[in-house]
């Protein structure tokens, strides 16, 4: 029995030892390439699919134990309203229940310029919006959590 058992892993190592895996290393890293997707109106307003997606903080998002399922862009020629429904219902489509707004920035076409909370400021004159009135970008974390949105203590 022992004679066997001894056989069986020596050769188990040695046909593992046998074994080639194709290594591919991409000489670049990652790439994104940003595209322009024309989105249902739907997706723009409030839908029982956004209304599930918790907006909150990253302090309530660890304290409910969510667990980070990806940074995430969008930019957008609608209003900043418009454009986080947008994003809760991508972050409901990717499975997530908790969002994080880690960057905002808006130009308003009527404005000359946009100060972001950060005291950046952004000039209209640099972006072609047109016939669109805003150019909104939100940049924001997608979190998926146990809780639902009963239990959880961000709502």
């Amino acid at each position: 029995m022992t004679k066997t058992s001894l056989i069986a892993i020596l050769c188990a190592v040695a046909l593992t030892g046998c074994a080639t895996v194709d290594v591919r290393v991409s000489s670049k890293g990652p790439s994104y390439g940003d595209a322009t997707l024309i989105q249902p109106d739907i997706l723009y307003q409030e839908t029982p699919q956004s209304r599930s997606v918790i907006v909150g903080s990253q302090v309530y998002a660890t304290v409910n134990s969510c667990s980070l399922i990806q940074r995430y862009r969008i930019r957008t020629n609608t209003d900043f309203t418009s454009a986080l429904n947008l994003f809760k219902n991508r972050a409901h489509m990717m499975g997530g229940k908790w969002v994080t707004v880690v960057h905002h920035s808006e130009v308003d076409s009527i404005e000359s310029a946009y100060i972001t909370g950060n005291q950046e400021i952004i000039l209209r004159e640099g972006t072609d919006l047109g016939s669109s009135r805003y150019l909104t970008t939100i940049v924001g974390d997608i979190y998926d959590c146990p809780c639902n949105i009963t239990t959880c203590s961000g709502r």
